[in-house]
Parts: C-alpha cells; structure tokens; sequence
C-alpha cells in the first residue's frame, strides 16, 4: 500500500488523497536545484508504489529552477509514472502563457494548465 501521509520537503508537500490523486504543493522558495528534482521525485514514487498515478501540481506559489533542474525535470519526466498531470498556476494570464508554451511540447500523457484548483481536480476524477 502506497504512504498516504504527506511527505513534507523544503520547498514542496507530497500528498496522496482519498481518489489516489498526488497533490503536490510547492511552496515559497528561491530556486530549485537538480537534487530537488530528485529528491520530489522520489517522494511521488513512494507515494505511487511506481504505478501510473494522477498528479496534480499546485504551482501558484514562488519559486523557479536552475538550468540543470530544468533538465534534469526532463529526464525524470521520460521515466515519469504519470497518468494524466494538472497544473494550476497563479492566474489566467499565466495559464494562457503555459498552455501556449505547452503546445510546443509533447507529453505521453494528458496535461492541462489551470487557474482554478477546483476546475484541476475536476478534470482529473473524469480521468479515474
């Protein structure tokens, strides 16, 4: 059975809820670095057993990432175990932006960008 507790990091709270969705909520925080990414990554993956999980991101918080956690975030989505992944952001500019840039992109999973959490997690229960 996968831990359902949250798994709280620095910069980040892994959760996995009553649906079996992982919601992960960044926090304030200066910049994220590749170990970061590793570390974040490793707490989903307990919290999936490492099967094909929903994922939600809340990323309305401040934060960034350096180069190399941007690429290693690449690396480690090639070997994700993700369902489908809904991302909400601060606001609908933003939203608009990242799904512009998302379009540029290829993912073997469903992904949208939202402004509203509720709308996110909608849309992935009719993904169950």
């Amino acid at each position: 059975m996968a831990n359902t507790n949250p798994t709280e990091l620095e910069f980040a709270t892994v959760f996995k809820d009553e649906n079996g969705v992982i919601i992960i909520t960044m926090k304030d925080y200066k910049k994220l670095d590749q170990y970061d990414v590793i570390n974040i990554n490793l707490a989903i993956r307990r919290k999936t057993d490492g099967k094909p999980a929903l994922k939600l991101l809340d990323a309305r918080a401040k934060w960034s990432m350096d180069k190399k956690a941007k690429e290693r975030a690449k690396l480690e989505q090639v070997a994700s175990v993700t369902k489908a992944r809904a991302i909400v952001v601060s606001n609908a500019i933003t939203a608009t932006l990242m799904k512009f840039l998302q379009s540029f992109s290829k993912h073997e999973y469903p992904q949208q960008i939202f402004s509203d959490y509720d709308e996110a997690y909608e849309w992935l229960k009719t993904l169950v």
